[in-house]
């Protein structure tokens, strides 16, 4: 287990393990779909209300705990070892403790759901960091741009939601746009301490990201020049093939009618 597994399962939010069953694995790619529209929605959420409280807010934190029960119940059932499974991923059994209150009413009394909602959030993006980890990890092009664009989308949208100098998601994006890719042009910047703090992972999160997004160019462009080098080297291959077998069938015949010379000689009578 390597050391970001190993944080992941230390707090509590590793998912599926790798040599999980199959099913198991599947069924874990296919939550992750609908969390991370649930982390894009939250966000959105948490920025249009700036800390105020939405009169279906309880609704929607009822239905997001739904979807966690719902995926906690289905993956322990799938997986084969059930007790490390909800070891790895005991935020879950935090969250559903959090949204009992949830089911009697309770939530705004007792803050539960603002809690609740923070601890949603972290789970959330926790999620999406893995999944964003196995896409860089095939160092692809496309896989790559797929997660700058994730990356790129909840920063800006978590900025705008934390910082009160980031007026809408838009700008947020654009912030987090400029920061990852180091230009920096400050037209935009966080006052806040967390707005600053989150700031700083992005930065650190940023340059490792952007630098893996240019060794995927880099790597795409030099991958066309190699198909082209290796198109060019098939056709001469195939061109030699011909030959050689053009050659063989040549010699074959020439074979035949030496064969058939010494054959007509043999035959023919003696003179006198």
């Amino acid at each position: 287990m390597n050391k970001i597994q190993s944080f992941s399962r230390l707090i509590g939010a590793a998912g599926v393990h790798a040599h999980e069953r199959l099913i198991a694995r599947r069924l874990g790619i296919i939550f992750e779909v609908p969390l991370l529209i649930a982390a894009l929605w939250i966000l959105l959420l948490w920025w249009a209300n700036r800390g105020m409280d939405h009169p279906d807010q309880d609704i929607y934190d009822l239905a997001l705990w739904g979807l966690f029960v719902i995926e906690t119940i289905i993956l322990s059932l799938a997986v084969k070892d059930t007790a490390y499974y909800l070891k790895s991923n005991w935020l879950n059994l935090l969250i559903i403790a959090l949204g009992v209150p949830l089911l009697f009413g309770l939530p705004v009394y007792f803050g539960a759901f603002r809690l609740l909602r923070l601890v949603i959030i972290f789970t959330l993006l926790m999620h999406v960091s893995s999944r964003v980890r196995k896409m860089l990890s095939r160092n692809e092009l496309g896989a790559t741009l797929v997660a700058t664009v994730i990356v790129i989308i909840l920063s800006g949208i978590m900025m705008a939601a934390l910082d009160p100098a980031i007026k809408s998601p838009w700008d947020g994006i654009w912030w987090a746009w400029v920061t990852v890719t180091t230009v920096g042009y400050g037209d935009i910047v966080p006052e806040s301490h967390v707005g600053r703090a989150l700031a700083s992972i992005i930065i650190l999160f940023g340059m490792g990201l952007f630098a893996m997004l240019t060794a995927s160019f880099a790597a795409f462009f030099i991958r066309q020049d190699e198909e082209k080098i290796i198109t060019t080297e098939e056709a001469e291959l195939d061109q030699l093939t011909s030959i050689e077998q053009r050659l063989t069938r040549l010699e074959t015949k020439i074979d035949e009618l030496i064969e058939l010379k010494n054959n007509s000689e043999e035959s023919r009578p003696e003179d006198p």
